[in-house]
């Protein structure tokens, strides 16, 4: 589904380049972690918003976390496949 057209735009100051992300499996696994926690403050100030199209957001945003939260369990069983099942 594509974003709503009220969609919020990332905040300009929180801006970072690609050589700035840690890309190792632990560094995806923060990334994604951090994405949803905005997603989910954004989800907390639509919810109690008077937005016109609040619906819509609320449920773009439960699918972007769903979404995010299925590839965290991948990407953590990604880690404990790549350590034989042993938690570090």
């Amino acid at each position: 589904m594509a974003a709503p057209p009220d969609k919020p735009s990332p905040a300009s100051e929180d801006e970072q380049h690609p050589e700035d992300y840690d890309l190792t499996l632990e560094g995806v696994l923060e990334l994604l972690a951090r994405e949803i926690e905005r997603l989910q403050a954004s989800l907390d100030t639509y919810r109690s918003s008077d937005h016109p199209s609040k619906q819509a957001l609320i449920r773009w945003h439960v699918q972007q976390i769903d979404a995010r939260h299925d590839r965290l369990d991948e990407i953590k069983q990604m880690i404990l496949k790549r350590n034989n099942g042993e938690v570090h």
